[in-house]
């Protein structure tokens, strides 16, 4: 069961990451310097991007919100991880006694 549910939040954080990486990350950070209003910023991937108004206070959450879903999903994963390595220890140890 909890190789299931590893699985599954692997492919879904797989897809946020990716989305991450490749749309939000780029987008604000091609406005982090723009000040002035009417900025127009590029992204890496050669994108205008409006630096102004509501869109750069919509692209400021968009990011917060999606680095803290990102830092969720990888501590849950990893905790599943060590759960999973100590059920395994566990069982070998029991092994191991009920064969002394």
């Amino acid at each position: 069961m909890i190789k299931v549910a590893q699985v599954i939040l692997g492919g879904i954080y797989v897809l946020v990451i990716l989305f991450y990486l490749g749309l939000i990350v780029p987008e604000y950070f091609a406005c982090v310097g723009c000040d002035t209003e009417g900025a127009i910023g590029t992204s890496i991937w050669g994108d205008s991007v409006q630096c102004f108004g509501d869109s750069k206070v919509f692209g400021q959450v968009l990011f917060d919100l999606s680095t803290m879903i990102i830092v969720g999903l990888s501590t849950i994963l990893y905790l599943l991880f060590l759960w999973r390595n100590l059920i395994a220890k566990n069982q070998d140890r029991a092994k191991n006694l009920s064969k002394k």
